[in-house]
């Protein structure tokens, strides 16, 4: 159904119906919206960003009292000369398969499952410039989105209905009154807020706030934060914020330790967490920046291109960043070499000097004792026993799961675990989270096999001499007694009634070309990241 000049015509409250043939058709929002919204760069943005393909509708809910928006009115706006409306407008996605009649007001889809031809809304805030308010977008419509991303399922009522849709918060900027890091720390709680009960919902005006110990008020807000001021934001809220910050030689002039660095940066991403990220890019004139990290693609092959390392993170291909300044899921590159092929040609992740992952409580044992103790310690004793890859085609990854996210995985693939393994996992007793170490050779992990893997006590000391609780390969598992002062394995061999190699744990993110929903029996969408019970 096309817009019509009637429908164009629209009552505070009202919907506009707009239905895209081609991204061409996202001009037409200048006649829908008022001059406040910032139509026609918003037009632009959707006709770069957005999958025609997948895209045949946008429903135009006017009259939208947001949240956020509210936060920063009453705190902000009110208070200025120039007067600002109070209502926003939100725009719903919708793929081919759903219409829209305007009387009786209802949507109509092929069956009764309507979120399943839903992508998402993003709101648009009256303040002229910077309109670009609080999202959530599938990543599937997101032109140039791949990999994997952390996403949580989001509720939307609309019409009526209740819609979800799996995605992470995004939006731009205010400028006046909240910056980058501000959206950034305001996107991964918001995240958390979603995804875990624990977590209360902040609004952005909250997030400001939360930088000091006092009301800072009036201009402070929109001269930025530093990184000590959004870990103390991340503080305030209920984490437990990591912060590491890459190593600069200044004799030398060059980074140092970068491949322990973006380790840890991968293995945090890897978890389920998102990462506050800090950059600082001479493309952008070498001011500060800050975006959300949430996801990574990998290379389809490994091939020799790893140079002498042998984490995983040699073979990311790209990463998937939040960034203010432009819609969730843009793609950016691992070194220069890589500009042209991703979304943000002003910086790459040789721009990044700092993150801070915000974690649960009861994780203490760091990813930096990990790669120590994965390289230094677990490969030279257990490489024979376990047959691990030799070091010219060893490959690594750890993240942190839950244990119960562990038997899950288990449970689902007994035909690689066996049946003793998985009496193993059921039995262990473990805390809540563990790190979990994979060891693959090249031609393994190009198959998703592994050969090995590591269970670690995620509590542990980071001073701990044997943090493991298991360790296995497809034939043997050893089992340690972390009751004792210093616990001795006990090896047990397995027996499977099938030769099914181990495949890689990959729960943690989901891809984002995957459907919605699983209507399959049973499911219940993705499994939860990191913290998941």
């Amino acid at each position: 159904m096309a817009v019509s000049e009637e429908s164009q015509e629209v009552a505070p409250g009202g919907y506009t119906w707009l239905e895209i043939d081609c991204q061409d058709d996202y001009d037409r929002l200048v006649d829908i919206l008022d001059v406040e919204f910032e139509p026609a760069v918003i037009a632009e943005e959707l006709k770069t960003n957005i999958s025609s393909e997948i895209v045949s509708g946008v429903l135009v809910e006017h009259d939208y009292i947001d949240k956020d928006y509210r936060s920063t009115f009453y705190n902000f706006y009110a208070k200025m000369g120039r007067p600002y409306r109070q209502d926003c407008v939100r725009l719903h996605f919708f793929d081919k398969d759903v219409s829209f009649s305007e009387s009786p007001l209802d949507l109509q889809g092929p069956d009764a499952w309507l979120e399943d031809h839903y992508f998402g809304f993003m709101v648009l805030r009256p303040t002229i410039a910077a309109t670009l308010g609080r999202s959530l977008l599938s990543p599937r419509i997101r032109i140039g989105a791949r990999g994997t991303a952390i996403q949580s399922r989001h509720k939307v009522h609309l019409l009526g209905y209740t819609l979800s849709v799996w995605g992470f918060p995004s939006m731009a900027q205010h400028a006046d009154i909240a910056v980058c890091a501000h959206v950034s720390c305001w996107a991964i709680l918001r995240h958390y807020s979603e995804q875990y009960a624990q977590h209360r919902e902040l609004l952005m005006h909250e997030i400001t706030m939360m930088a000091q110990p006092f009301d800072p008020g009036g201009l402070t807000p929109s001269l930025g934060l530093n990184l000590y001021e959004a870990e103390r934001i991340f503080q305030a809220a209920g984490c437990y914020p990591l912060m590491i910050v890459r190593e600069w030689d200044d004799e030398a002039q060059e980074w140092v330790n970068d491949d322990r660095f973006f380790a840890q940066m991968l293995s945090y991403l890897d978890s389920g967490f998102p990462l506050f990220m800090s950059l600082q890019s001479e493309a952008m004139d070498n001011e500060g920046h800050a975006i959300v990290l949430a996801g990574y693609e990998w290379r389809d092959e490994s091939g020799d291109s790893r140079e002498g390392s042998s984490h995983v993170w040699s073979l990311v291909n790209s990463l998937l960043a939040v960034d203010d300044n432009m819609l969730p899921y843009s793609s950016v590159g691992i070194g220069d070499d890589t500009r042209s092929e991703v979304d943000t040609e002003n910086y790459t992740a040789e721009d990044f000097n700092a993150f801070i992952v915000p974690l649960p409580d009861k994780i203490f044992y760091p990813a930096q004792a990990v790669e120590s103790f994965s390289l230094d310690t677990m490969y030279p004793i257990y490489k024979a026993v376990l047959n691990l890859p030799e070091e010219d085609t060893l490959l690594r990854r750890y993240f942190i799961t839950t244990v119960s996210a562990l038997r899950r995985f288990a449970r689902e693939n007994v035909s690689q675990f066996g049946d003793e393994l998985v009496d193993l996992l059921m039995h262990l007793k473990t805390t809540q989270f563990v790190w979990v170490i994979e060891y693959a050779s090249e031609v393994q992990w190009n198959d998703r096999h592994i050969t090995a893997r590591v269970v670690l006590d995620a509590s542990a000391s980071r001073k701990d001499e044997q943090p493991m609780w298991l360790c296995h390969n497809h034939e043997l598992a050893i089992v340690f007694d972390r009751s004792s002062g210093v616990p001795d394995g006990r090896e047990i061999a397995l027996r499977r009634a099938a030769n099914t190699p181990l495949s890689r744990m990959e729960t943690n993110l989901r891809p984002v070309r995957s459907p919605p929903v699983d209507r399959s029996a049973n499911a219940t969408g993705a499994p939860e990241p990191g913290r998941s019970a």
